[in-house]
């Protein structure tokens, strides 16, 4: 009687494990519409979906071409994704190439199939989705001439400070408008001078938090994170001054004892040409001096990349300043 006892305990127990397999797998499964997995009695899937053609069945291995505002290059994971944006959706596409030359908001064809796929980590599971063949530039990107106050300084009254308090104020309407090659104009100004920099909580080792507020409204990132430093590069690609200038990012916050802030920046487009002039000041407060400036920073467009072809540096002007106790 015991051994028939301990024997349905087993089988009960066998058949509990794989309902529980058969549920995790089958979960999933659910996970993608496209996932599958192939077994002795079935077959891929003959019909696959995208956001790129939400309202259509598509085929495997079929080549269709549509047209799609460019986004981004991503190289963080196992696969190189070209990201699109189409009907308000974002999706990547898997690409094996290295960066493509195109620049967020652009308007592209690309040429894309649905193909398989197993990811990294997970073997057993098959996968179908967009890979990119090809893609090509619907016609050329053009500047609109503007003249634009960027940044610009108030004074305002604090109530938890009890004090006025002089800080700075960007132009959030044109931030929300202003094109990829204005953003690396104004990114590249504002990676050297400070502005109003800030240490998310605690200062990280590796100072690798830090938040200033012109890189932070332009979506850019902490200071000199990757996302800020790989953004400047693409564009700056072929001046090697400017590569340079990025290897010693500074991360500099506000509050230390020497530091530069911005008090005014301007944008004009003319044709090709971004020209931005700012104004900027100074202080040492271990030696009580301070000092101010101008530049005017004169960039070309050309096709994918910016150009800085010059800048007109003001003469300093430096004074003193004395710090009265109380």
């Amino acid at each position: 009687m015991n051994k028939l006892i301990v024997f349905l305990i087993i089988v009960f127990s066998l058949q509990s494990c794989d309902n529980k397999t058969n549920k995790e797998k089958s979960a999933q499964t659910q996970n993608s519409s496209n996932l599958w997995e192939p077994t002795e009695t079935n077959s891929a899937p003959s019909k696959f979906k995208s956001q790129l053609r939400p309202n259509e069945k598509l085929e495997l291995g079929k080549i269709y071409t549509d047209k799609a505002k460019y986004v981004k290059f991503d190289d963080n994971g196992d696969n190189w994704l070209v990201v699109v944006e189409k009907n308000n959706d974002t999706i990547g596409l898997i690409y094996d190439k290295e960066q493509s030359d195109f620049f967020r908001g652009e308007e592209i064809e690309i040429k894309w199939k649905m193909d398989s796929i197993r990811y990294a980590g997970d073997p057993e599971f098959l996968n179908y989705t967009e890979y990119l063949i090809s893609a090509k530039r619907i016609k050329p990107f053009k500047l609109t001439d503007k003249k634009i106050k960027f940044l610009w300084r108030e004074t305002r009254y604090v109530e938890e400070w009890k004090t006025d308090i002089n800080t700075i104020e960007l132009n959030q309407k044109y931030i929300k408008t202003m094109t990829e090659p204005e953003k690396a104009a104004l990114a590249y100004i504002a990676t050297f001078i400070g502005n109003e920099c800030e240490w998310d909580g605690k200062a990280n080792e590796n100072r690798s938090n830090l938040r200033c507020k012109i890189l932070w409204a332009l979506d850019l990132g902490y200071q000199c994170s990757y996302e800020h430093l790989s953004f400047l590069r693409l564009w700056f690609r072929n001046n090697k001054d400017i590569l340079n200038e990025l290897e010693n990012c500074p991360t500099t916050p506000d509050g230390a004892t020497v530091q530069n802030t911005f008090d005014e920046i301007n944008l004009e487009i003319e044709g090709d040409m971004i020209t931005v002039f700012f104004k900027a000041n100074g202080i040492n407060m271990r030696e009580e001096k301070t000092w101010s400036w101008t530049e005017k920073h004169f960039f070309e467009f050309k096709k994918n990349e910016l150009i800085l072809l010059k800048k007109d540096i003001s003469p300093m002007e430096r004074g003193i300043f004395e710090v009265r106790g109380n």
